[in-house]
């Protein structure tokens, strides 16, 4: 990404951060309902909203749906040594959560779900360390994350289907849902059927989210999962090159 898109994607992020946390802390009644009033609730998903038309608009140069391009070529990782490390540090606070999960410090005790995760982070670990020494990576690495976001996201709404304040919980969902998606859409680079003007603004606001979530303090499990994929998508989003 250039330089104003990077401090656009801070400001973003930091913008988001802040009217989550200030929806948590005075967004509700004691009863744990929507207070009046509309900026409190608008603020997000105007945030939202405005950073989704930028990054699209800003992605309309890059190569179209279904580029021939592998997923060496599309994200220089030897080069950039923060990429790297972003992913590492990502992968191992998604170990954390997974652990502090077992433990009885997340709002999910599925034993499952902390095996996937850290299956998962394991696998994304393996894809950066193999992009740094350019090695070839086998592509169904990048599809076990993809399953362990699935899985989290069906486990997830099933845990919260009864919560009828929809404002509680759909950053979260929503956050779980980008990841998904943008988890899957790296994963076809690994195919050679990538798509890099569906895969940044995406990856910018799975970034966002992700952020967001985690700045709601659910659990030091939810936290640490959250702030782990955020880390993942700032190391890819480094380490992207869509330039032919």
């Amino acid at each position: 990404m250039k330089k104003k898109d990077w401090l656009i994607l801070m400001l973003v992020s930091v913008a988001a951060v802040a009217a989550r946390v200030a929806q948590c802390r005075s967004g509700f009644d004691e009863a744990g309902l929507p207070v009046g009033g509309t900026l409190l609730r608008a603020a997000l998903p105007g945030i939202l909203l405005l950073a989704a038309v930028y990054f699209a608009l800003a992605a309309r140069a890059l190569p179209a749906k279904r580029a021939a391009r592998g997923l060496a070529e599309s994200f220089r990782f030897p080069e950039n040594k923060l990429a790297v490390a972003s992913v590492i540090a990502g992968a191992f606070l998604v170990f954390a959560g997974g652990a502090m999960s077992l433990l009885g410090r997340g709002t999910l005790r599925v034993p499952l779900l902390s095996l996937l995760g850290a299956v998962g982070a394991g696998c994304v670990l393996y894809v950066a360390f193999a992009l740094y020494r350019g090695s070839a990576v086998q592509g169904i690495a990048l599809l076990v994350p993809v399953c362990a976001l699935v899985a989290y996201l069906v486990f997830l709404y099933r845990a919260e289907a009864s919560n009828p304040v929809l404002a509680e919980i759909y950053v979260m969902i929503l956050a779980v849902c980008i990841l998904t998606v943008n988890a899957l859409q790296l994963a076809a680079f690994a195919f050679r059927d990538g798509a890099p003007r569906l895969w940044l603004p995406v990856g910018a606001i799975a970034l966002v989210l992700a952020l967001a979530a985690a700045a709601e303090l659910r659990s030091m499990a939810s936290v640490l999962l959250f702030l782990g994929c955020g880390a993942v998508e700032f190391g890819f989003l480094a380490a992207a090159d869509f330039q032919k």
